[in-house]
């Protein structure tokens, strides 16, 4: 019914070099950030998995922003998590 194995443990830096922002869990949504437009696919699948954008409020059955959930709008406070577009 259930599995009962461990989980292997996957370590995202293997995969991913680098993240947009400092904090993992920020993805700014499509032309609010340089750095997050740099990653369509990231944002399509947060959209696709109903995850709302950081900053954004969730609507519906939308699940709030990772980062916003853990720290509320305290991740703001940290320059590099700041959404920065070009020639700003």
């Amino acid at each position: 019914m259930f599995r009962k194995e461990t989980v292997p443990v996957i370590q995202a830096h293997d995969y991913i070099k680098q993240f947009p922002h400092c904090d993992a869990r920020i993805l700014h949504s499509p032309k609010e950030c340089e750095f997050c437009d740099k990653h369509p696919e990231w944002q399509a699948l947060r959209a696709a998995w109903g995850i709302a954008f950081t900053g954004w409020t969730p609507e519906g059955t939308e699940l709030p922003c990772p980062a916003d959930h853990a720290r509320g709008d305290k991740h703001k406070l940290w320059g590099g998590n700041v959404a920065r577009k070009e020639n700003a």
